[in-house]
């Protein structure tokens, strides 16, 4: 198969961000390991601090191994007292009591225990102003420094009943007095599947720990208000553009993510709500979690609908939207129990979004190759944080930075994507101004050719007229002298008239009228017979276009009249509405009384009168009248409608 010879160096290009990509995370994510013989660890529930320790860092985690009392709630006199009937056991923080392998030793998370801790402080550290950060626990805690209460999240019971959970990560400032610290923490657990801490308790100064929770919380807030901006942008925009569903995708996509960052991390939500539920949060939590896979895939499928595969797609959404749906109705302990399904899910999914980008790399589509990094980019954070929540690897949940560089990329891609089409809008702004312009300049010449039309029917037209007078005039000159005068100062009377108003291009309809009466004043002297006139409605001083009613007045006598016909003529007039228009309705009637053949209506007609009368009305009224004409049962009619408003 023949392939285009850009597509390798396409992809080579591609790979190589990839590889860079790969190297960058995979240092971020090893420099939290404990790999470094100058941290401490505490060993056997003890660890000792130096003044070099915190000079070479900001903050220290008390990280190793915790005395462990499971299933007491101890205080440490209580410790003090009993230490030697006591059965005590260690537990690696981070870490869950529920995960211990040891031999005969099954410890169930839906319980309670306590953690103890010997801290040892070089002397200068005496007096001195110190803190804890406390990450939340599973489910809720005490701390105790000392046999002092210095932290409390929820409330810490030995039943379901006396516990209340509660997740917040807290600083806790104290000054030690001495040497030696005792720290206490008991934990009670009756809703999650895991019980312990999942990251690491730290000390340092006041100062490292403030600024630290600073970094932290506006970190958070950072992403939440950037995550909030980018779904309501392009929300907004597919509010004005409703045909690019992608649009609606994204800012949904971008929606569930934060508010998984909202529930998540220094828990947002509940600096804000203090007394949120802790079952909502969790089904909050899960449910961003689970509806983040489906709005991708949407927002993919849109974008690159070519490369989507219809079948596996489907089957991802049945499945997430599933979970979804079981998270709403279930209690917490279950909603965990989907967790790993749903992972192992999401890494297929991650899989099959994959195999979408590289085809869309493949068939050169528009922006795949940044698509693809930026995902690549979320998936290697989403792999991390399932390492870390699984306790296997000892680093930070990195999945926002990932959502957020994702989005970044996606938008920066999207708006690229508009920008481009705002300049073919622009373009195609000025070729239509451009389009308009010539078909201006063509209707202008139109309006130009029809009026050097009009004015040869102008020209036809009186001529035409003029030669049926004359032609009377010299028959009756011949017959009768004195009538043929009458006749001359009739037809003299007319003209001056029609040179009077045919250069205008409106004149009172009280003028046309008079030049009617006149022409059939003519014929009665021509034909010797007797013709009828009436008007009804009118108004002599609305404005028409001259000779309008004369030269139907003239086809008439042309195509009606004979010598037993009997013509009499009406103009009648009337205004109508239309929904908000209001137009002038002018029907001009001939009767001839001799006939009695029904109607045959006609809208078509070729004749050089009605032609003249159109392009009379064209030359006054563009495009805002209409003119019908036909036979009646007693003679002729022509219907013209003209538009006022």
């Amino acid at each position: 198969m023949k392939t285009d010879d850009s597509n390798p160096r396409i992809s080579r290009r591609a790979i190589d961000h990839i590889k860079k990509i790969t190297v960058v995370l995979l240092l971020i994510s090893c420099q939290n390991k404990p790999d470094n013989s100058s941290l401490p660890k505490a060993k056997a529930g003890k660890i000792v601090l130096t003044e070099a320790m915190l000079q070479n860092q900001t903050s220290i985690k008390l990280d190793g191994e915790w005395d462990f009392y499971y299933q007491k709630l101890l205080s440490s006199e209580e410790i003090k007292k009993n230490s030697s009937i006591l059965a005590n056991d260690t537990l690696v923080l981070p870490g869950f009591w529920n995960e211990i392998k040891r031999e005969g030793k099954v410890y169930s998370p839906q319980s309670f225990s306590t953690f103890r801790l010997q801290l040892t402080l070089p002397k200068s550290f005496i007096n001195g102003q110190f803190s804890f950060y406390i990450p939340h626990a599973f489910t809720t805690y005490r701390m105790y420094l000392n046999d002092v209460l210095i932290s409390e999240n929820g409330t810490v019971g030995s039943s379901e009943i006396e516990t209340k959970e509660y997740w917040l990560p807290k600083i806790v400032f104290f000054t030690p007095t001495s040497e030696d610290l005792e720290i206490i923490l008991q934990v009670a657990n009756y809703k999650s599947l895991n019980a312990g801490f999942r990251q690491s308790i730290e000390f340092g100064t006041q100062e490292s720990m403030l600024r630290t929770k600073q970094v932290r919380l506006s970190l958070d807030i950072f992403l939440i208000a950037s995550l909030f901006v980018i779904s309501l942008y392009h929300f907004t925009l597919y509010l004005l553009k409703k045909n690019d569903q992608s649009l609606l995708y994204f800012s949904l996509y971008s929606f569930v993510s934060m508010v998984y960052k909202f529930t998540s991390g220094e828990f947002f939500l509940l600096i804000l709500f203090p007394d949120f539920e802790w079952r909502w949060l969790i089904k909050i939590f899960f449910l961003s979690v689970y509806l983040t896979f489906p709005f991708l895939l949407s927002f993919i499928g849109k974008v690159f609908p070519s490369e989507i595969d219809k079948k596996p797609y489907y089957i991802f959404q049945f499945i997430f939207f599933s979970f979804s749906i079981f998270v709403i109705f279930s209690e917490s302990t279950w909603i965990e129990e989907t967790l790993f399904p749903a992972e192992i899910t999401m890494l297929f999914c991650c899989i099959y979004t994959f195999w979408i980008l590289f085809k869309a790399l493949t068939n050169k589509r528009e922006n795949a190759a940044g698509f693809l990094l930026g995902f690549l980019f979320l998936f290697l954070t989403v792999l991390n944080d399932i390492l870390f929540e699984k306790n296997i690897i000892k680093t930070e949940v990195y999945g926002p930075l990932g959502t957020f560089v994702l989005f970044f990329s996606q938008s920066f891609f999207l708006s690229k994507k508009y920008s481009n089409l705002y300049a073919t809008v622009e373009k195609q702004k000025i070729e239509l101004e451009q389009t308009v312009s010539l078909k201006e300049n063509i209707y202008r010449s139109n309006i130009l050719s029809k009026r050097m039309e009009l004015e040869l029917y102008k020209k036809t037209i009186q001529p035409h007229f003029l030669m049926n007078s004359l032609s009377a005039i010299r028959y009756w000159v011949s017959e009768s002298p004195d009538k043929s005068a009458e006749i001359l100062d009739s037809v003299v009377g007319e003209l001056r008239i029609i040179l009077k108003v045919a250069s205008k291009q409106l004149i009172p309809i009280g003028d046309e009228i008079e030049l009617c009466k006149y022409h059939i004043g003519v014929m009665k002297l021509r034909m010797e017979k007797e013709y009828r006139f009436r008007t009804i409605g009118i108004n002599p001083k609305e404005g028409i276009p001259p000779l309008i009613f004369h030269t139907l007045i003239e086809n008439a006598f042309t195509h009606e009249d004979s010598i037993k016909a009997k013509l009499s003529f009406v103009i009648l007039k009337k205004n109508i509405k239309k929904g908000e228009n209001l137009f002038s309705v002018y029907c001009f009637i001939v009767y001839n009384h001799c006939k009695t053949k029904e109607p045959e209506v006609s809208k078509s007609g070729s004749g050089t009168g009605l032609e003249y009368v159109r392009l009379r009305l064209e030359e006054s009224f563009s495009g805002k009248w209409s003119l019908v004409h036909g036979k009646s049962k007693k003679g002729y009619r022509v219907i013209i409608q003209i538009q006022i408003i």
